[in-house]
């Protein structure tokens, strides 16, 4: 039976517990760091190190790409993991920055510690984007499950506040309490990343279903596009960018388009061929499972992907 027919039977909601669930098994995850980049996860990480990353960067500049590039890792509950997190895009960023200009940031605040000490996240955040800012480069703030978006929010807001304007931050489509967020952002005029949301939410917090999703995603992005200073549009929806691209048209809008790498190159090359800006994320590093599984997670074809390149093995 393939996953697509599972998919069908179990529902989207179901289905989307079910494989995010293995993030959490040991078992599952020992065997995905033995064959898991080998037998296709190496179709949405870009490799374990930054060598492996800026192949793949330079291969997405060609094809008139732009990118930004994110050190996998997250849920860090000690301050040492922590640190040494910070240290690696402290080293990073000006090694990026120093193969050529345009690529961004992206940054978990679990990365950094935030579920054991806010002000130690902002720390290590306020580093991180100082660094980037010797470089003329641009670190955005990545939003995660429901626990921790205050303290995210809070975290942002402090960042501007010393005056640090080479951030941003992201909204989750799915979220209710997203477009309230955004509204409440907008004396800030933030550059903002709209998505739709990949963690695993109750209903009390986050909508269920993928067409309330969809709609929710519309607003947030036709709100963004209408008031913020910059909107990175990130989805893989044809029908989702096609209203993007008409607000944006109607507003001045000041924006791009963002996508994952693996997921629907060529609708992102159709989409830079009628001259619209495109970043692709270019994820790397050893802690690349709990991502792949939010990969798998989205589509079935991912799932029958995967089990595939396994049976070949």
């Amino acid at each position: 039976m393939s996953p697509t027919t599972v998919f069908g039977r179990i529902g989207q909601s179901a289905f989307r517990s079910l494989i995010l669930s293995a993030a959490n098994n040991r078992r599952i995850q020992a065997m995905a760091d033995r064959h898991g980049l080998e037998a296709g996860a190496d179709r949405f990480v870009a490799g374990e190190t930054l060598v492996d990353a800026m192949r793949v960067i330079e291969r997405l500049r060609d094809d008139g790409m732009r990118t930004y590039v994110i050190a996998l890792g997250e849920a860090i509950h000690s301050r040492q993991g922590a640190a040494a997190a910070a240290d690696l895009y402290e080293q990073l960023i000006p090694d990026v920055a120093a193969r050529g200009p345009g690529t961004t940031f992206s940054i978990k605040l679990t990365h950094l510690g935030i579920e054991l000490d806010r002000d130690l996240a902002l720390g290590h955040a306020r580093r991180i984007i100082s660094r980037a800012a010797e470089h003329a480069a641009f670190v955005r703030l990545d939003m995660e499950h429901s626990a921790v978006v205050d303290d995210t929010l809070a975290i942002y807001r402090a960042l501007r506040s010393d005056g640090l304007d080479n951030t941003g931050i992201v909204l989750q489509a799915y979220l209710h309490r997203s477009l309230d967020d955004l509204i409440g952002l907008l004396p800030l005029e933030p550059n903002v990343r709209v998505v739709k949301g990949a963690y695993l939410e109750p209903p009390g917090v986050a909508l269920q279903r993928k067409s309330h999703v969809d709609v929710a995603y519309n607003q947030l992005a036709r709100t963004a596009l209408s008031h913020a200073k910059f909107t990175a549009v990130a989805t893989h929806d044809a029908q989702a960018i096609r209203a993007a691209a008409a607000v944006a048209q109607r507003t001045g809008a000041d924006f791009e388009f963002q996508m994952l790498y693996g997921v629907r190159y060529a609708l992102a090359q159709q989409m830079v061929a009628r001259g619209h800006a495109v970043r692709i994320c270019v994820p790397f590093g050893k802690d690349w499972f709990v991502y792949f599984t939010r990969r798998l997670a989205e589509r079935p074809s991912n799932v029958l992907f995967l089990a595939r390149n396994l049976g070949r093995r």
